[in-house]
């Protein structure tokens, strides 16, 4: 319906459809900051895909009756509230999401901007600004800010493919009020399923109509672990000022960069971080036996988040501060005993917040493993469901007051990071869309796990003034156990933090036993 303007210029929503479902937003979904971000996510694939069996598998699922959901239409209502405006039925005038699709006759690598997407390399790489790339991102009207779906009937989810003659390059994008990241893996498994024909193993979808989250929070059952640092009110507005100052008036502007990390490099920095682990004490100060001894416990994950941290705060080494290292943390295995059943598929927001505070000194002075433990037992320790519940009790009481709870220092640096590595985007199938081309062996390969699988993805967040510094989506493991991740520094960091790679990528290299002639 384009941008509808009154006659004095203002924004106008769309006539109310009255055939059309109306469904309040559930409260994970309906926050400040998911209203402030448009998601695009990328993935390459090395071979020819059917762009209209990509977009006619996925018109299919958001057919089915519970799935129609997610061709819903935003709206604010006049309590101020998002909701959905659910279509009777989809059609040409009213599709349930908009796809796009532009074909090149050449190669991928005649392209101007597709020959410049990142490659794995030898070392650990930065590369360029993802909007870098945004002629393979989006059609050229795509919405950029949440009005462009509230002042039209935008659906929420597009579909963008360019086609080459050798690669084929897959997008959506929708408004972070839509999906999680692991709402985002149960929309492909679903979209996957009906690509292969195999509508049976669809999830029913959950939550609807109603909140499954609805009641997360009213029943606490144990202090929370962080309640002796929640900042009290004028703390909450010093930390507020000091940070909106840092990041928009100090130093402004931030820069986005993706970044690749060779699957070597992660093996020396987990062994490098469990072999600190190993030295430790117990809690006597005593070393325990060898026949005592417990294989310490640090994912790759853990190791990462305080890696990212490092680096992230290189330039402010010497700076006074405490750092908080903020994981997004995924609620839906948490919650899967009572309100997120595995049996169904939760498209929505489901995530909370662990939380680990150390000086800046410790960031720096102390051993990788140390920063990674910290990191861990904040997962550990606030990751039950019984502290889930607790947390998000304090958060819905704030919430209640207009107000958000705050815990740490009112001059720490919050370090943000995404770990989306379980819903394991790399093996997303597309197989059954690959077109096979003589001579290049595709049906020899098609019982394996070489086609239709991305080799590279690529997050954007379209933040419409919002700062994200030091936020860094860890996008997951590629087929050979690379790592791609994408983080956001303030201007003039990244040259710095690729020397910083360089050192340690050579530092690791000399400890390498070199092999006799």
């Amino acid at each position: 319906m384009g941008n509808l303007l009154s006659r004095n210029g203002q924004r106008n929503p769309p006539l109310t459809i009255s055939s059309d479902t109306v469904i309040p937003l559930h409260r994970l979904d309906d926050t400040p900051m998911t209203r402030a971000v448009i998601v695009e996510y990328t993935m390459r694939f090395d071979d020819v895909l059917d762009s209209d069996k990509l977009r006619l598998s996925l018109e299919k699922l958001l057919n089915r009756r519970d799935w129609r959901k997610l061709g819903a239409r935003l709206r604010l209502n006049t309590d101020g509230k998002l909701e959905y405006h659910m279509p009777e039925f989809f059609d040409e005038t009213r599709p349930a999401f908009v796809y796009s699709h532009v074909a090149h006759d050449s190669g991928i690598a005649q392209h101007p901007t597709g020959r410049r997407l990142p490659r794995a390399t030898t070392k650990p790489t930065i590369f360029s600004d993802p909007e870098d790339f945004a002629p393979l991102l989006r059609r050229w009207d795509a919405p950029r800010y949440l009005d462009d779906y509230l002042y039209t009937d935008a659906p929420q989810l597009s579909l963008h493919v360019v086609s080459f003659t050798d690669a084929t390059i897959v997008s959506l994008s929708w408004p972070h009020t839509f999906l999680d990241a692991m709402g985002r893996r149960a929309l492909l498994d679903a979209w996957v399923a009906v690509l292969e024909g195999r509508d049976e193993d669809v999830k029913p979808l959950y939550g609807v109509f109603e909140d499954p989250l609805e009641s997360l929070g009213t029943n606490p059952q144990e202090p929370y672990v962080l309640a002796k640092r929640r900042l009290s009110p004028i703390k909450a507005w010093f930390f507020a000022v000091f940070y909106i100052w840092a990041t928009m008036f100090w130093h402004r502007g931030e820069e986005t960069r993706m970044i690749y990390l060779p699957a070597a490099h992660v093996k020396a920095l987990h062994k490098e971080a469990l072999d600190y682990l190993a030295t430790q004490s117990d809690d006597d100060g005593e070393k325990p036996k060898e026949e005592n001894k417990v294989q310490p416990f640090l994912s790759e994950g853990d190791v990462l988040s305080a890696w990212i941290s490092r680096l992230a705060m290189s330039h402010l080494r010497h700076a006074n501060h405490v750092i908080s290292i903020i994981n997004a943390f995924g609620l839906r295995s948490v919650l899967a005993k009572d309100l997120l059943p595995p049996t169904h598929a939760y498209v929505g927001n489901a995530v909370a917040c662990v939380c680990a505070f150390l000086p800046m000194s410790d960031l720096f002075n102390k051993p990788l493993g140390y920063i990674a433990s910290a990191v861990r037992r904040s997962i550990t320790e606030q990751g039950t469901r019984a502290q889930i519940e607790a947390r998000a009790a304090i958060d819905l009481a704030a919430s209640k007051k207009g107000k958000i709870s705050v815990f740490g220092d009112p001059t720490m640096i919050p370090i943000m990071i995404s770990n989306w590595t379980k819903g394991k985007f790399f093996e997303t199938d597309f197989s059954a869309a690959v077109v096979a081309r003589p001579g290049d062996g595709t049906e020899e390969k098609r019982d394996s796990k070489e086609i239709g699988r991305p080799s590279y993805i690529q997050p954007n967040g379209l933040t419409n003034g919002v700062p994200i510094r030091n936020s860094f989506p860890i996008v997951g493991k590629d087929a050979k156990g690379n790592y791609w991740l994408s983080g956001t520094l303030r201007v003039g960091l990244w040259g710095r933090v690729q020397e910083l790679l360089d050192e340690e990528f050579n530092r690791f290299a000399l400890r390498e036993p070199k092999v006799a002639a």
